[in-house]
């Protein structure tokens, strides 16, 4: 699987900037409105994970070109 370098970008970027922005942003959130935000944010980590290796396997198999 070789994902197109737009598609790639996007993903990239996502997972390095508005992913982290994102948990921190709920984390806070529970924080100051006192709920929990273990599932939600444990939720997005495993999502984001599964998308970065998703990402390697693309960039490696892009690599062996």
């Amino acid at each position: 699987m070789i994902l197109p370098n737009k598609v790639y970008d996007v993903l990239c970027w996502l997972l390095k900037v508005f992913t982290p922005a994102l948990i921190l942003l709920i984390s806070t959130l529970g924080v100051i409105y006192n709920f929990d935000t273990e599932v939600i944010t444990l939720t997005i980590g495993a999502i984001a994970t599964f998308i970065a290796t998703l990402i390697g396997i693309s960039s490696i198999n892009y690599n062996k070109k």
